[in-house]
């Protein structure tokens, strides 16, 4: 009889190279190219749609504030990812195999983008403020930060190593 005991310790080498590495870094919003608007003039001093959404995420002494992107992505991502199935022992397996937590960073990112194009589609998720009623009456379309759709076709995200 032996007291000696064995150990499967296969892709764990794997598993501490991937948590050791420098975290990727995930960015969710207006980025890049993504901040100009179709058809304006941007040398005349027009809004991009990074300066819009700023003032729609932080609100000014004009625009109340409707967070389409930190209070929607704090409050729901978490269970968009559960909903979503990246947290298995598939995505585990898959971590171990490339070494890497990119491409799982990659998906929590379209994830968030998920979210908050969700938040569009729901006025915050119920909590942004009515638009004002002569707001309503020169808008065409009757929802909240999406007449043109331009604001909300500028997300998108990266994860950048």
């Amino acid at each position: 009889m032996s007291d000696a005991v064995t150990v499967e310790i296969t892709g764990l080498d794997q598993l501490l190279k991937a948590l050791n590495a420098r975290p990727p870094v995930a960015r969710v919003g207006i980025l890049g190219d993504h901040a100009l608007r179709n058809g304006k003039d941007h040398g005349n001093g027009a809004l991009d749609n990074a300066t819009i959404g700023a003032a729609h995420e932080f609100g000014t002494s004009t625009v109340p504030k409707r967070s389409f992107l930190f209070v929607p992505i704090a409050e729901r991502l978490d269970k968009k990812i559960e909903s979503s199935g990246l947290i298995t022992e598939d995505t585990t397996n898959e971590v171990l195999k490339q070494g890497s937590v990119i491409p799982w960073m990659k998906e929590i990112a379209i994830d968030a983008e998920a979210v908050v194009l969700e938040a569009f589609a729901t006025g915050g998720y119920g909590k942004w403020f009515a638009l004002k009623p002569a707001t309503l009456a020169r808008k065409m379309n009757q929802e909240i930060l999406v007449e043109t759709q331009q604001l909300r076709n500028s997300i998108t995200s990266e994860v950048k190593p």
